[in-house]
């Protein structure tokens, strides 16, 4: 039963989500705190996700360094962590998918992120980057609220207005991937 309207911002350098109540005319919005990894095996919600995936190797971080409270064996990580650690080993930093689904000089399904990096380095498609992104707001977002999952609300994913039509394609794909549904 939908029980909430919510605005997710898919942004270049943050992601965001915000909610109000339906039943509650007039009330203001609710930014979401998303919980994210800040440190190796620390978890701390922010009011914005940063737009960064960091694809650590095998051996670089002890089981469980990344582990959310919804995915206990996450293998990489999206946000402060992403951003801040990956600034060190940019190599495995993804960034800027969301500036890649607008790029028409790439095949923007094909694994290309992190740009440059070495072939030993896992890749991921902008698609995946940014199908990534919205599923963690979506499991944030349902761990906060497990009563009214994000898959059943009525949901605006804002897009630049520069996107054009196969980039808004794109992601819309990426908002099904991640479980967003058709709303």
């Amino acid at each position: 039963m939908k029980s909430h309207a919510i605005g997710i911002d898919l942004g270049t350098t943050n992601c965001a989500l915000a909610s109000a109540a339906l039943d509650a005319e007039g009330a203001a919005p609710d930014a979401l705190a998303v919980p994210q990894v800040v440190h190796p095996g620390e978890v701390q919600a922010r009011p914005l996700l940063p737009s960064f995936l960091y694809l650590p190797s095998a051996v670089e971080l002890t089981p469980g360094a990344l582990a959310l409270p919804w995915h206990p064996g996450a293998a990489d990580a999206a946000g402060v962590f992403a951003r801040d650690h990956g600034a060190n080993v940019p190599t495995r930093l993804v960034s800027s998918a969301k500036s890649w689904l607008s790029y028409a000089g790439v095949d923007r399904r094909a694994p290309i992120l992190p740009w440059e990096a070495p072939d030993e380095v896992p890749k991921l498609s902008p698609v995946e980057a940014s199908t990534r992104y919205l599923g963690h707001l979506r499991a944030a977002w349902d761990a906060a609220h497990p009563d009214a999952p994000l898959a059943d609300q009525e949901v605006v994913l804002t897009v630049p207005a520069s996107f054009d039509a196969v980039a808004r394609e794109l992601t819309a794909e990426a908002a099904a991937l991640a479980g967003l549904g058709p709303n």
